[in-house]
């Protein structure tokens, strides 16, 4: 077994220190920052385009607790985040790395996949604790959603400049991103 380089290392931690800045945006920033009273699932974007360039180990270890911090933070009750997360770290990986490598699809894709879950885990949590369906899927679940798809492009924008930068010398040898 090869011993991870500098800049393997180095890329792991800042993608780190990128999540967890995510969550604590996501937790304290986003809800300043509402669409039509909406959140946005920034983390799960976040996850999502992450997922898309790293190595399968290190994308579902970060998804995981990822969701677990984001639950922990949202101080609210456990919301499922970390089963999400891990859902669409999986989808973002089989997708980028066995179907459209290299391409913007398997973010738009996965992160599509994603988000709706998202939106719909968010309306059902307001569904069981009372609130009427059509309401809660027209003004939560929906703009939910189109806020997640409008931060997903420059998420993925700076995760594609921050994994050209880091990428090690057996990733620029083999052609990778």
């Amino acid at each position: 077994m090869q011993r991870p380089g500098f800049s393997t290392v180095l890329r792991i931690f800042l993608t780190s220190v990128y999540v967890m800045a995510a969550v604590i945006m996501q937790c304290s920033v986003f809800p300043h920052l509402r669409f039509f009273g909406m959140i946005p699932e920034f983390t799960l974007c976040v996850i999502v385009c992450v997922s898309c360039f790293e190595d399968e180990k290190v994308s579902c270890i970060i998804a995981v607790c990822a969701g677990f911090l984001l639950d922990t933070a949202g101080g609210g009750t456990f919301t499922l985040s970390p089963v999400l997360f891990l859902l669409a770290a999986g989808l973002s990986i089989l997708l980028s790395k066995h179907v459209f490598a290299r391409t913007f699809l398997p973010a738009v894709l996965s992160g599509t996949a994603a988000l709706t879950v998202g939106a719909a885990k968010t309306a059902l949590i307001l569904v069981i604790s009372g609130a009427p369906l059509a309401p809660v899927l027209l003004k939560t679940a929906l703009p939910q959603f189109i806020y997640g798809m409008i931060l997903l492009l420059p998420v993925y924008l700076l995760s594609a400049l921050h994994y050209r930068i880091f990428r090690n010398s057996f990733e620029s040898r083999r052609g990778v991103i």
